[in-house]
């Protein structure tokens, strides 16, 4: 087990080593970074009197279209919605993908046909004279992950968003736009391939590992009941209710706060590597040598500004210990994305980039769950940089390739678009956790 938890902490290196190079080893033998990207060429094709119709008589090149017509494909399990829609100006040809109904909800007949679906294509005209504006391209079942495509003479532009962050911009594209409008897909990726990282944009997950994080998942959400809520509270290294500060034991209504509910997921895999599960006060450490400064640690014991920052620092730095591989430090399990995404030492990220934060990790380092420390200038007389709440995400893609995270605070389980509108405005610092094969967190002393 240990030399599989080592390995996985060397695929974080691994992956930063790689280059350009290797970067495209998912080129040959077709697009498998693509991983079934659905493509909806044929139609566009068969339906391309349509598409480079004068505005005004599309009813005469397919009657019926305004409300949409579905088109089967031989090319393509699926099928493809054909619509018109006349919005502010403009004229939009849309082409989208069947997607099946899910499978929770037990329904049956025809699928359904999302505008924010993979593979679906937005096409955009003026109404005043015909000229075609854009094109737009989703990359996958998000609606802040796409591609736009501009004319440009005999070339085209593109620009790429990763949930709602820009990626690629203004990348020329050697195709005249016409043809980027009925040619599949894979054809703009590979004239772009020396550009645009595809790889990583249209990542579709590690089936076993994700399977193993979807387990753990419910693990922890099976178990979310036997927890309870209390300020200031966790579950000591015997599995009893106690107070973070004084280590006393708990009165009356028993449980977790945000801090002792990220030391129970910690413990589940700390326990079946080391046969124990973690005390309080290595927990408590803090590292003033690392982050604050001289001003700021006036103000230690009144406000503890950094409580959250240290305590899943040194979580990660205990699960580290209890699978026998010591880190280099407290900072060494920290996320610090140089790419599309700016870090901020000891403060992390802006919530509203939470999304595409982990996505970027989950595609480099798959099997990993993260603590985030959510940090806002706080109070008054000073006002100062306060780290006040402590979140677990564990990230995954679902069996059809969509990416998902789920996300645990204080014994309840909640979700990304909770947590940026709970928090916005606010930043939120990662550390980088290794997920164990087995899950096996501490059952309260006092509910066994």
């Amino acid at each position: 087990m240990k030399t599989r938890f080592w390995l996985s902490l060397l695929a974080l290196t691994a992956a930063a080593a790689l280059g350009a190079q290797d970067m495209q080893a998912w080129l040959p033998g077709g697009l498998r970074a693509a991983g079934g990207f659905p493509e909806n060429h044929e139609i566009r094709k068969q339906l391309a009197e349509l598409v480079f119709a004068p505005v005004g008589s599309e009813g005469e090149a397919l009657p019926g279209v305004e409300s949409g017509r579905i088109f089967g494909q031989r090319s393509a399990a699926y099928r493809v919605k054909v619509r018109l829609e006349r919005q502010q100006g403009h004229l939009y040809t849309l082409f989208l993908n069947e997607r099946p109904l899910s499978q929770r909800d037990g329904r049956t007949g025809p699928g359904q046909f999302p505008v924010a679906g993979a593979g679906a294509y937005i096409i955009k005209r003026d109404l005043r004279d015909g000229s075609f504006v854009q094109v737009k391209i989703y990359l996958r079942d998000d609606p802040d992950c796409y591609v736009r495509l501009f004319p440009n003479g005999s070339r085209s532009t593109l620009d790429a968003y990763l949930f709602g962050v820009p990626v690629a911009r203004r990348v020329v594209v050697p195709m005249e736009f016409e043809s980027v409008l009925v040619e599949p897909f894979s054809r703009v990726m590979r004239a772009t391939a020396a550009t645009v990282q595809w790889e990583r944009l249209l990542a579709r997950g590690e089936p076993e590992v994700d399977r193993r994080t979807r387990g753990i998942v419910q693990g922890i959400a099976d178990r979310l009941g036997t927890l309870g809520d209390r300020e200031d509270g966790a579950l000591d290294a015997e599995g009893r209710f106690v107070f973070i500060d004084s280590g006393l034991p708990q009165d009356g209504v028993q449980g977790l706060n945000c801090s002792g509910f990220a030391k129970w997921v910690t413990d589940g895999f700390v326990y079946p590597l080391s046969g124990r599960y973690l005390g309080i006060e290595a927990l408590k450490e803090k590292h003033l040598e690392l982050r604050g400064n001289r001003w700021s640690r006036r103000f230690e014991d009144e406000r503890d500004p950094f409580f959250g920052l240290d305590w899943s620092r040194n979580l990660a730095l205990s699960l580290l210990e209890a699978a026998g591989y010591p880190a280099p430090g407290p900072e060494s399990s920290d996320v610090r994305l140089s790419e599309y995404v700016r870090y901020t030492e000891d403060v992390g990220y802006p919530v509203e980039e939470l999304p595409l934060v982990l996505y970027l990790e989950t595609v480099r380092s798959p099997g990993m769950f993260y603590l985030g420390s959510v940090n806002r200038e706080y109070g008054s007389d000073p006002v100062m940089r306060q780290h006040f709440h402590l979140l677990v995400f564990l990230p995954y893609f679902t069996e059809s390739g969509a990416f998902r995270v789920a996300v645990f605070d204080r014994g309840r389980e909640s979700s990304l678009g909770e947590v940026r509108t709970r928090f916005t405005g606010n930043f939120v610092h990662l550390v980088r956790l290794p997920l164990g094969n087995s899950f096996e967190p501490p059952l309260p002393a006092s509910r066994r």
